[in-house]
């Protein structure tokens, strides 16, 4: 690849606008590009960066389901979406940023867009950049810490201040009504396989949940997916898998708690402050699970392969380390209690039969500019 970093780096050069320079009122572009969970990760530092800087230009360039996330949230002056690069930067080198917040791009051709588009300062992490770390101005070293402390801390970089860590999320009118009942929604999909509890253990815990009504969540893509499971719990009934992203969260807001895979509808719930259970195992929750979530539940086991295997991984038989009736005792849980008085989610960690509650994880300290 490094071909066509060469080439991506030589076309940004060649074509780099002249350079703004920062103005009283600041004119920043948010970038945040990819999937569900990875844009409402970035809404704790878009809400700090307009309390920071409340007269400043605050545009976010994102993807088609950022888009779904963003479109009404408040404290945005104007979303672009990723698509035709050509025309694209032409906007944006008119909108004239002074600063870049490079969030999360899985695109190779963002960070170079970015650099062109005569920006004087571009902030963004180092190591996640497909080998184009050079491009920013400012970057930031690596840390272990969430994916919301990460974001906050390119807001702390260029200024500003972090007013909240959590995540939020605001929905349209439109709305499906569930029939009356309590509602338990079970979530098997994921789009990466290698995250996915197996099949029968959720089975096990909707037929274990024996006062709830049980309604199987997913996209279309997922369907076969949502059917299978559906086979084995008599009774259950299937969400419409071509549910807008807001109409799913008014779902998600009828539903008395959500069983899930690490995947978006996790950080939705969060967002609209659901009660949530998540599974891990192949992923860490300290680094992408639920975070300042009063009413979430990470239940995790450690990784069974070092490393892991990720999307090579055939069958994540690490999820066999969390048994259904750890899942049913934590759902039993959290069905009973709003975790009222602590603002942070509950990490579970499952090293033995009997479930260990983990410390709280400890608040991130406001980074400074210099930082």
């Amino acid at each position: 690849m490094h071909y066509k970093n060469f080439l991506l780096k030589i076309v940004s050069k060649l074509f780099s606008a002249e350079k703004h320079p920062r103005a009283d009122a600041r004119r920043i572009l948010v970038v945040s590009t990819t999937a569900l969970g990875d844009t409402l990760w970035a809404t704790p530092a878009i809400e700090s960066l307009r309390k920071s800087f409340p007269d400043a230009y605050l545009a976010v360039l994102t993807s088609p389901i950022g888009f779904e996330v963003l479109r009404t949230n408040p404290w945005i002056d104007r979303l672009h979406l990723l698509r035709h690069p050509l025309r694209l930067r032409k906007t944006l080198v008119q909108e004239q940023f002074d600063t870049v917040l490079l969030f999360h791009a899985s695109q190779r051709l963002v960070l170079p867009l970015c650099a062109s588009i005569g920006a004087s300062q571009i902030v963004g992490t180092t190591g996640i950049n497909k080998g184009l770390d050079d491009l920013l101005t400012d970057p930031e070293p690596p840390r272990y810490e969430h994916e919301i402390v990460r974001r906050l801390r390119m807001v702390g970089k260029i200024g500003g201040q972090i007013f909240t860590e959590r995540l939020s999320f605001f929905p349209d009118n439109g709305t499906t009504t569930l029939p009356p009942g309590r509602w338990v929604a079970l979530h098997p999909g994921s789009k990466d396989s290698f995250k996915r509890w197996p099949m029968e253990y959720f089975a096990e815990v909707g037929r274990g949940l024996k006062d709830a009504r049980i309604l199987i969540t997913g996209n279309a893509s997922e369907r076969p997916l949502m059917e299978q499971l559906a086979a084995k719990i008599p009774g259950s009934q299937l969400a419409d898998p071509h549910l807008s992203l807001h109409a799913f969260a008014g779902i998600l807001n009828q539903v008395d708690l959500l069983i899930s895979n690490d995947t978006g509808p996790v950080h939705l719930a969060c967002a609209l402050n659901r009660p949530v259970i998540a599974l891990y195992a192949s992923t860490d929750p300290v680094l992408c699970g639920p975070h300042k979530a009063p009413r979430a539940t990470a239940l995790f086991k450690p990784q069974a392969c070092t490393p892991c295997l990720k999307r090579k991984c055939q069958k994540p038989f690490c999820f066999l380390q969390i048994s259904p009736q750890e899942v049913l005792q934590a759902a039993k849980t959290a069905r009973t209690s709003h975790f009222i008085g602590d603002s942070n989610a509950k990490m579970v960690c499952l090293p033995e039969k009997i479930g260990l509650l983990c410390p709280s994880l400890p608040s991130i300290p406001t980074p400074s500019a210099q930082s």
